[in-house]
Formats: C-alpha cells, structure tokens, sequence
C-alpha cells in the first residue's frame, strides 16, 4: 500500500513514542473518541499500520532477498560476514506493535456496532501477527506485549516468552482477523488486507515454526516447545486450504512469453497490480516511486545484485527434464542454448538470451546483461524491471510491487503436506504442477508426485533430504519466489544458512579470452574479457578486466571442457556463516534496560 502522508494529528499525539524498547511512552494524551468513535477514524488509524509492510526504497521485496545463497554482490554488511555482535544490534523497536495494541484496546466505542469495531481490530491483529512474526523470525523468543503499557507498568521488565507463547498468539490473531474482517472481495489493487490476508499470515508463520522445530531439533534452538512440528504443518496446510477452497484467488496465466515477458512476469511489472493473484501490494505512481530499476540496472547504485551458476542450474527445462550444462559432446553450453528451452521463470527473472528492452529511441532491442558496468556473475536481474533504459538511473518506476500472493499458498500448502506425508497425486497436480504449467513446462511431474530423486539438487542444496518430493517443492519455492524476500528466511526455518557462506558465486560460460564475444548470439559484441587492465585496443569499450589480484571477478579455466572454456566467479570471501546467526542477538543496550532479557545461543550476555 501506498505510504499514508495524511494521518489525523490527534491519533499522533496518542500514541506516537519516542524510545526504541519496551519503555516507549506516550508523549500526550487527548480524548480517544476522536478517533475511535467512527468508522472513518478507525479507518484512519488502521491506514497508519500500513507502513510497516515493505515499501518501495530500502525495505522493497526486491531488495529484501539480498541476503541469500542464489545471489553475488559486490558488497557485504556487517551481518553477512559474521561479524555481527551483542553491540551491532540496535533494532528493536516495539512502537508499530505499541500502535497496533491501542486499537486493539481502545476500540470499544460502543456508539460502533460491534461489526464494525470487530473489523478494525481484526486489521490491528492482522498487523500485530505480522510484526510478531518478524520479532519470532529474527530473535526466536521475545516478550508478549498485548496492550500499550504504561512506563510504570513491571511487565515492561518481564523476561521472553516461550516460542509457543508467540505462536499461538500470532495464530489466534489471524484466526481473529480472518473470522471478523469484513472484506471478502479483492480489494482494489491489492493494497489492502482482506480476509484471506491473515491466512496466508498464518500459513507462512506456522510452516516456518513447524520446519524450525524439525530441523532444528536436538539444538539450543528449540526448547520448552510443546506443540509438535506436525501440529503446526497441519495449521500451514489449513489455513492454505481455505484459501484455494474458498478464496477468490488464483494463479495468472494468459499472457504468452516473448523476449522476457509473459505471465509470471506481469506480476512484476504492471503498473497496476494483477489482483486475481496478488493478495497484497505495495502501490506505486507518479508520485510515489520505486527505484526498482535504479537499483537492479545501474552501475552506480545498489550491490550489483546478480544470479549464480548453481542456482540457475536448478531451473528445468521445458520438457520436466533436469538440466544439464553440457553437450553431448562434453563441451559447455553458452548462454543461448543455456537460457533456450528452460522453465519459462528463467527467462522472467533475469536477461536470457531473448531480453529486449528499449533504448534510447523507444525500440525494443535484444540485450544482453549489462558485463561492463553491472553483472557479476552474466545473469542479471529482470524481475521488477521495467523493459527500457530510460528508467535506470534515477527512482523511477510506476509499477506495484507484490508483497504477498497466492503462489505462495500453493507453495506452503504442498510443503506443509509434504511435510506430513499425506501430499497426493491430486495435491501436487493442483500447487506445483499449476506453477509449473505456467512456466511453460509441458513434461515431467505435473500430475503426480515425482518418484526420482535429483541427485544435482541434493547434492548441491539439501544433502540431508532424500525424498524427491520436498526436493521438487524446495526447487519451486526457491524459483518461484526469488527475489521476493523469501529465501533467506527459507534457510533459516531448514537449518540450511550455511548455504550464505558456502555458495561459489560463479557465473556464465565464458567461451575465451582476450577475443569479442557476443554473450547472447545476436549478431553484436558484448564482453571483452581480458586480464590486461591497460587494455586500449579496438574492443575497449567492452574490456571486461579479470584475473587482478586485487579485484575479486576472476575467469576459472574449465579443465573439462574441450573447447577450453572458462566461467565467470566473482570470488567475494568475506560472506560468511555461523549457526549463531540463525538468530539475531538481543541487544546489550536492551539487556542493560531489562537485565531479565535471557540472550540468544550463541551470543554473549553482556549484562
């Protein structure tokens, strides 16, 4: 939703804080009436929440996965390299849940039918769960604050709340919001909840705790837990189901696939929502713009964001085959015939050999991935650009940003029951294999589960998971939601961050050296590598340096490949993993306020 500017002075003044723990106060009080005594100022407030969802800048879902084992960069915070500590941490803010609780506890006008207040509070708990979730992903166990408590009150000092604490409370408001809610319909242009918003909620939060406990037991992690892991894949799998069963959603097809664009990717770039799948979206216009463009294409700004090697090998190909990099001749696949013939999402979330865009005079032209100024790795990022240079260099763009939708409750319910072992033939045909229709893929398992295991798959990602069938889910997941924020969180859930730190950031088939290549195989020249850095010669222009001691983008000499290739590998060490990092640490500064704060495995108590 678009960020609200206007916001009644009033509700400010009640609730606006000024600290950023549990002893936030109140600055003022005024008469709650005010607000809370019409629809129109319930409406309001409720607005206010809105701004806690990811927006179009910092916060954006295309900047959100920056931290994940499919993606090289050119820069590396603090976190990333496992040099985070007790002291790093500040953030820790309760006053969104703050403004959240005043609803919930100030909305008993009775002038309001019970209706209409019920409604509002349902938007409130919807908002609260939310950032529970959020506090429950990134710190684990965290005190349960539900109401807006004054600077006196002693729970302000109270010690953290059991896991299952957190849980059912973020489970019992989505059923709240979900039973009270009003609105059944899609909302327009998705920048508003609706009932079926605090489903998906609660079928994201409750497959994310049921796998943390699984793969994470045995471990400091999870203790004093007393709901099982397969209690909460159940309530994932049935909160989805009433979504399909019931729900106005579903999956968007419709647009054939040309030069980068088709269905999966309207999602992405439409200047208005595509609601019959986007539950939620982040609205931008002329006068609120994104900067999508700007950070995924220039060289100027943003981390260069790229795709690697190993996880654009996961992509099938079109006839449900698994890829392989090789010919039949042992020789390597140039980047034509790698991006030809596979899952259609390839092509849709970064430049294949296909991608037009406009230049300068408006024509749509073949392009390849920017080798001299941006990629890293050759497979640049498409995804939420809009298809012309035109945008590239500046907050630009008009097109809505998804933050939740319905693929993703396809995706969590065949996890969940997959999960469980009770995932049927049916099941499959309806979640992943709808996804995978629509990706073009016209063989394989689409209507029954698959039986055979991917030993690439496996092998590269998830050594520990022998059954084919949540591999196949895991490598829809991953496709499917890339660069929506998922990933990292995705890790995290599977005791798979390792991933972060191990992952070689390795790129295309680079045919040779010191010679012009035309990457795409449309007639034009578009890299020049060489290791030559005072290079001057006719092909300067698309000098791609390499090889520099003190520069990490290397070419690596393929010693199996006939024709004596190479691959690009942005060689960044300083990434790194430690399990401590699955959760963040409370912060010391926290800790000394409230010494009765336990701290996170891992982490020193520093008070």
């Amino acid at each position: 939703m678009r960020k609200i500017s206007i916001f009644f002075t009033i509700a400010i003044a009640i609730v606006t804080v000024s600290a950023c723990d549990l002893t936030e106060r109140q600055k003022a009080s005024a008469d709650r009436s005010m607000v809370f005594g019409s629809a129109t100022g319930l409406e309001l407030y409720c607005n206010y929440l809105y701004d806690i969802l990811p927006d179009a800048g910092g916060d954006g879902m295309h900047q959100s996965d920056n931290t994940a084992d499919w993606g090289a960069k050119n820069s590396v915070g603090t976190y990333e390299c496992a040099a985070y500590t007790e002291e790093t941490s500040t953030s820790w803010s309760w006053s969104d849940i703050r403004h959240a609780n005043y609803l919930i506890k100030y909305n008993t006008d009775q002038n309001l039918s019970e209706e209409v207040r019920n409604n509002y509070t349902g938007i409130a708990k919807f908002f609260r769960a939310y950032l529970y979730f959020g506090k429950l992903v990134k710190y684990g166990e965290v005190p349960w604050i539900d109401e807006p408590l004054e600077p006196t009150d002693s729970r302000l000092y109270a010690g953290r709340d059991s896991r299952d604490t957190i849980i059912r409370h973020i489970m019992d408001d989505c059923d709240y919001a979900y039973k009270w809610i009003t609105t059944s319909s899609i909302t327009p242009n998705s920048n508003t909840i609706n009932k079926w918003t605090p489903l998906l909620l609660k079928s994201r939060a409750c497959l994310f705790e049921a796998s943390w406990r699984k793969y994470h037991a045995g471990t400091d992690y999870v203790k004093n837990c007393t709901m099982t892991a397969d209690e909460l894949f159940k309530a994932a799998a049935d909160a989805a189901q009433i979504i399909m069963d019931d729900g106005p959603y579903k999956i968007h097809t419709g647009t054939a696939y040309a030069n980068g664009r088709g269905s999966y990717r309207d999602l992405f770039i439409s200047d208005n929502a595509v609601t019959e799948e986007v539950m939620l979206s982040y609205e931008n216009n002329e006068t609120s713009l994104g900067e999508m463009n700007w950070w995924l294409n220039s060289s100027t700004y943003g981390p260069h964001l790229c795709m690697t090697r190993p996880f654009a090998k996961t992509y099938l190909n079109l006839d449900g085959t698994v890829y392989d990099e090789k010919n039949a001749d042992g020789t390597y696949k140039n980047f034509k015939e790698e991006t030809t013939g596979r899952d259609l999402r390839l092509n849709q979330t970064i430049r294949g050999y296909d991608y037009t865009r406009k230049d300068a005079s408006g024509n749509y032209v073949t392009t390849s991935a920017n080798f001299t100024g941006h990629t890293l790795t050759g497979y640049q990022f498409t995804k939420y650009v809009i298809d012309d240079m035109n945008y590239d260099d500046k907050r630009s763009n008009t097109n809505d940003v998804p933050i939740m939708r319905y693929a993703e409750v396809l995706l969590n319910y065949a996890e969940a029951k997959a999960e469980l072992g009770t995932l049927t033939d049916e099941d499959w045909k309806n979640t992943i294999g709808v996804l995978r229709r629509r990706a073009g893929i016209t063989g394989g398992d689409l209507d029954k589960k698959p039986t055979v295991v991917d030993t690439y798959l496996q092998q590269t990602y998830y050594p520990d998971i022998t059954d084919p069938v949540i591999l196949e889910i895991r490598r829809d997941r991953a496709i499917e939601l890339c660069l929506e924020g998922t990933r990292l969180r995705d890790l995290k859930r599977w005791a798979c961050g390792n991933l972060w730190g191990d992952m070689p950031w390795t790129g295309v088939y680079v045919p040779a050296m010191d010679q012009p290549l035309d990457m795409n195989g449309d007639g034009e020249y578009d890299a020049y590598f060489t290791a030559d850095k005072s290079y001057s010669g006719e092909y300067k222009s698309l000098a791609v340096i390499v090889n520099q001691s003190t520069d990490p983008l290397k070419l690596d000499k393929l010693a199996d490949d006939p024709a004596g290739g190479y691959v690009m590998d942005y060689k960044e060490t300083s990434h790194a993993w430690k399990d401590n990092m699955y959760l963040y640490p409370i912060p010391t500064q926290v800790g000394l306020k409230n010494p009765n704060l336990s701290q996170n495995p891992g982490w020193t108590k520093t008070w």
